[in-house]
């Protein structure tokens, strides 16, 4: 074994929060972008239409950085699960951050800047979570590129942990695509309460109305998801 072998074994068994690296572009980076989001919310005046936004957007904001706190505590060699965790919860931030933006809570420009900040920090933790693969990992195959985000396109991958709910027999072994759509789906309803297919399709572009149907008719198996009326009337909510 090599010198420059033994190095990278011996930084696989290094904390994260040992690596410089990781801990300036990355850590330090989600610090400063959760600071902005609740400089924003500080500054949103408060009423009946803006209150569940700002709840939903403090409570995704207080999850990413939990989650970035707990991935410094991890080795490199075991880190893809907590990392893939953690590249979730700022998924889930973006996916909240586009809905506040588009119920009129949140200006676009302030949206743009925003969510290219976590943009970034997404392709940065790919790094950590796939190195072997050159490019960004599978759960960051639908991110969104720096063009759609300047045309305010929410076309980004989502994916929180799951809430465990009877019923559910088969969500362990659900590709991450999927998850993603789950995830982003989820989030919508969250924050509008209830929502049509329509509704939904606005704000997650990168795939069909179909698909969106078939996610939301499992979701609804699930026990995840409820419908209340019929084919193109149908609303949705959080079961």
């Amino acid at each position: 074994m090599n010198a420059k072998d033994t190095t990278i074994n011996d930084n696989n068994f290094k904390k994260l929060v040992h690596n410089e690296e990781y801990y300036r572009n990355i850590f330090k980076k989600t610090e400063k972008v959760i600071s902005v989001v609740f400089y924003i919310l500080n500054n949103i005046d408060t009423d009946k239409k803006s209150e569940t936004h700002i709840s939903n957007l403090a409570g995704k904001s207080h999850f990413a950085h939990e989650n970035a706190l707990r991935s410094l505590e991890v080795k490199m060699s075991n880190s893809k699960e907590v990392l893939e965790q953690f590249a979730q919860a700022l998924i889930a931030l973006d996916s909240t951050l586009r809905v506040a933006a588009a119920s009129g809570v949140i200006a676009q420009d302030v949206l743009y800047v925003v969510t290219n900040e976590i943009d970034t920090l997404l392709r940065s933790l790919s790094k950590y979570i796939a190195p072997d693969m050159g490019i960004e990992s599978a759960f960051m195959m639908s991110a969104p590129s720096s063009a759609s985000r300047a045309s305010g396109v929410s076309n980004q991958a989502k994916q929180t942990p799951q809430k465990t709910t009877p019923g559910s027999t088969h969500k362990q072994n659900v590709p991450t695509t999927t998850m993603d759509r789950r995830t982003r789906i989820q989030t919508i309803l969250e924050a509008k309460g209830e929502a049509t297919i329509k509704d939904i399709s606005e704000i997650i572009t990168d795939c069909s109305e179909k698909t969106l149907q078939r996610e939301l008719n499992a979701m609804i198996e699930d026990s995840i998801v409820q419908r209340q009326g019929e084919r193109r009337w149908s609303k949705y909510s959080i079961a």
